[in-house]
Formats: C-alpha cells, structure tokens, sequence
C-alpha cells in the first residue's frame, strides 16, 4: 500500500487507465455512505427530523463526497506534475505542440473511455433515484403527503439517460474509434481546414452525410452548486455531401474534409475547459444508429499568410435542391416579373418547437406545484413569470409566419401569428443589404434569423429560426437578386 496514493518520483510515464482506476477504487467506498447517507436524510426531512440530526447527518453526507473529490484531485494533480517532466517544453509560438494529438495531426472521437465513464454515471444516477424511491417515495405516499411526488423526476431522468446511454453504446460497438488526419498542423486562420475523417466501417447514409464546424467560446462561471458552463457559437460553418462517399477499402470509408477559415476569429485554447474551441462534427442518418463523430482541432494564426488550396470536397457536395429535400425545407418562393416573393410558414421547425414546449410544459407543473403547496408567494410569481417567457417563446416557435414581397421598388415584409398581422414595407433604394445572423442556440445546432437592413441603422427581421446555413445563405442570395431586379425594373420604367 505504500506510496498508492503519493508516490514517490518514477522514470516511468504514468498510466492514464491505472491511475483512473485507482482514484475509482478509492473514492468509491465513500461515495457508497455519502449516497446512503443522502437517501436517509430526504428520507428524514420528509418525515421530520430533528434540526440537530439533520446538521450530523448533511455533514457526513459532505465529508465522504469531499474526500471523494480529494482523492480525485490529488490523482490529476499527480498526473499534471508528472508530465510535463516527461517531455521538453514546445516552443511558445508553436501552442498547438502542448496536446499530444495536436502535435501528431491525428484527432480521434468515439473512446471507450467515454462510454464506460457514462456507463459509471447512470448507474450511479439509478442507484440513487432507486434508494430515494424505495426508501422516501412509498412510505411518505402511503401516509398521504403526495407532495413526495416531486421526487419521482429522478427516476424518470434516470430513464431517459440510460437510453441515451445504450443508444451510445451501440453506436460505439458499431463505427469503434473515428480518426481524422489533419492535412496542415495548425489549420491557419484566413486559411482552409483540410483532412480527412477515416471510419472503420462501409458507411451507407440513407440521405447524405452532413459535416459542421463551430467556433465556440466555452465560458464556467460561479462554484459548487451554482457552477454554471455557457457555449456561445462564434462562427459556424456546415457542408453536405453525397451518400456515395469515398471508400479506402470495403470495411472503411474516408470523407473529405475542407472548410475555409475565417480570418477575424480567435485561436484555439489548447487546455480543455473554459476557451476557444474549434469543433468539427460529422453526422449521418443510417439504418440502425446513426453515425456521428465530433473532433476538438487546432486553428490558430500564422505569421506567414495561409494558402487557399481548391476544394476537396467539391466533388461530392449536394446541390442546393438536394439540400433542401434532406432538410425537408418548407420555406417556398416563387419568382415574379419584376422581383421575387417568399413565404415562411408556421411551425417549420417541429423538433425545435416541440422541445420549447415540453420544457414549457415541465416549469408549469413546477409552478402548479408551487402553488399547491401554498409555497412563499415570491417563489411561484418568478418561476411563474420565466414561464410567461418560454410560453411565448414556445407560441412564436409554432405560430409565427412571414412573407416577404419583393417587387415594383418596395420589399414589403408582413409576419402574422394566428389572426394578429404586423406588415413593415421599404424602398429598395433606402435598403442596405441582406444578411443572415446567428439568432437562437440550442446545444451545438445553430438557427439563423434573416434580417433586412436599411442605409439609416434599421433592422427588419424577415425571418427567424432557419435551420440550416446553406439555405439561410441561399435565401440571402436570392432576396438580393430579386432586389436588384426589381430596382432596375422600376428605375427604367
């Protein structure tokens, strides 16, 4: 046992897998009493239990996750003392040098790693929800306070995640351990992203293959119970491509990768947590599970200018149409003689719409709850008035529709929800440009809102919610067109 926990300095390098399963073996004992001692307290306060009991009781419940979280922490912070002493420091204009895969220009996704550690979460998460169930939930239900129903979202989480938790697991048995070989380490900002994402599988998407890169700001605020980690999308980019893909070998597919780099954006953060980071998804809709496989790259500014290389991928890009048919687009235009018109129905975006509402539909019973439990009037008037907001969110979501006329001079925008109409009007002649603008975030997907913007600072919103770069930056083209055809149309009459 000597030295199991602080050991004393080795030539060799440390074993990630060693060192993971002995910070599990030894938090784990006391991870068991915290939890233990977790479903005894609810358990108690629901019942009643002395202030005094509870007190003792809460702060076991804290020593033994604290001596969980020491153990871990002393383990990382061996392993950061550790390495950096295992190889020469990389020069300090050359970052990307510090992570290992970076260096090599070889980025892998689909770990197993990453499959047992939500494996270890779920069972955790069930093991908890079943205790508080067993032990809290059915004798305070048959003693009448049916207010411990609240407590039944644990398991009903629990449920959900270990889908979601199976769902990975076949889909990493499937595709196993994705690489992506980078053509240029770095990929230069104002330059190209190139590689090539190598499966090893026979790839076979039903509709096409979809690839996305983002920049996101990854920002951590607050600590313990009020730690709270935001993702804002800088910039984001997507590209379809055929189901023919190309393929190394009959057991393997390679899809080419190319993406031109903004030049006004920031570089990379090489540490994982709180920065920059520059994510590179592949997805495709299959028979069985879906393939999708996400990569952290390093994109970062070089002294020398990039060059623009042609594009890999051209050859096997969707047309627009094929786009708009795989995206199941319902957004319709129709050309004029003198302009174009364009109609942004209802409700375009079900699966966005639909999970506004059950989120919606979750914080009213929170408030319904509230209320029925004759809780402090203060806590059901502000959960009360955030569900206001997401209501009308949700309402917007599925009522809102716009069309947008383009003709004899004028770009006439009407958006109506149900009976309600409010209709907006320019002269192309006072229009500055059309533009696309990153509007609402969910996750890592991205919506677009169409803007109009006039010579005097206005801003006309002609759209919101489109779903998909391609056609948001089509629509873009196609309303500035038509505007151009319509003034030169009315400046000869």
């Amino acid at each position: 046992m000597k030295n199991w926990i602080f050991n004393e300095e080795s030539p060799l390098p440390p074993d990630p897998k060693t060192a993971r399963t002995r910070a599990i073996l030894l938090a784990l004992p006391f991870a068991l009493l915290g939890i233990a001692a977790l479903v005894m307290l609810v358990h108690d306060l629901i019942g009643g239990i002395p202030r005094q009991r509870a007190i003792a009781t809460l702060s076991f419940v804290v020593t033994c996750f604290g001596f969980v979280a020491l153990i871990i922490g002393i383990n990382a912070k061996k392993m950061a003392l550790r390495a950096p002493a295992l190889k020469s420091s990389p020069p300090a204009e050359k970052p990307w040098l510090n992570r290992q895969d970076w260096a090599a220009g070889r980025l892998t996704s689909g770990t197993r790693r990453s499959v047992i550690l939500l494996w270890l979460f779920v069972a955790l998460w069930c093991a908890v929800s079943a205790g508080i169930t067993l032990v809290v939930v059915s004798p305070a239900w048959h003693r009448g306070n049916h207010a411990v129903l609240v407590a039944m979202i644990f398991p009903l989480i629990g449920v959900f995640v270990f889908a979601y938790v199976v769902k990975a697991t076949v889909a990493w048995r499937k595709f196993g351990q994705t690489i992506f070989d980078l053509a240029a380490i770095p990929a230069p900002l104002g330059g190209t992203l190139e590689g090539e994402i190598r499966v090893k599988t026979k790839l076979q998407p039903e509709h096409g293959l979809h690839l996305r890169l983002s920049c996101v700001r990854q920002t951590t605020t607050g600590a313990g119970k009020n730690r709270r980690t935001v993702e804002k999308i800088l910039w984001q980019d997507e590209k379809w491509l055929k189901p023919d893909l190309p393929q190394t070998d009959l057991n393997a597919t390679g899809i080419p990768v190319y993406f031109k780099l903004p030049g006004d954006r920031p570089e990379s953060t090489a540490a994982a947590g709180d920065g920059i980071h520059w994510r590179l998804e592949a997805s495709a809709t299959l028979r069985g599970p879906n393939f999708h496989a996400s990569f952290d790259v390093p994109v970062f500014k070089l002294p020398e200018p990039p060059a623009i290389s042609e594009d890999s991928t051209a050859p096997y890009q969707m047309t627009l149409d094929e786009v708009r048919r795989q995206i199941h687009s319902q957004i319709r235009t129709s050309h004029l003689p003198t302009g174009a018109e364009f109609i942004f129905p209802a409700a375009r975006n079900r699966g966005f719409a639909a999970g506004a509402t059950i989120v919606c539909l979750i914080w009213t019973g929170i408030v319904a709850l509230l209320v029925w439990n004759h809780a402090p009037p203060i806590l059901p008037l502000i959960f009360g008035v955030i569900d206001l907001v997401m209501l009308a969110f949700s309402l917007d979501l599925w009522l809102r529709r716009s069309h947008v006329f383009i003709a004899a001079g004028e770009i006439e925008v009407e958006t109506a929800w149900l009976a309600f109409k409010k209709a907006e009007s320019l002269p192309i002649s006072d229009a500055a440009n059309f533009a696309a603008e990153v509007g609402a975030t969910v996750g890592h997907s991205v919506y677009y809102d169409l803007l109009l913007r006039a010579r005097d600072g206005r801003e006309i919103t002609l759209a919101k919610n489109l779903a998909y770069r391609p056609e948001a930056d089509w629509l873009v083209r196609e309303m500035s067109a038509a505007a151009k055809k319509s003034a030169a149309t009315a400046s000869s009459a």
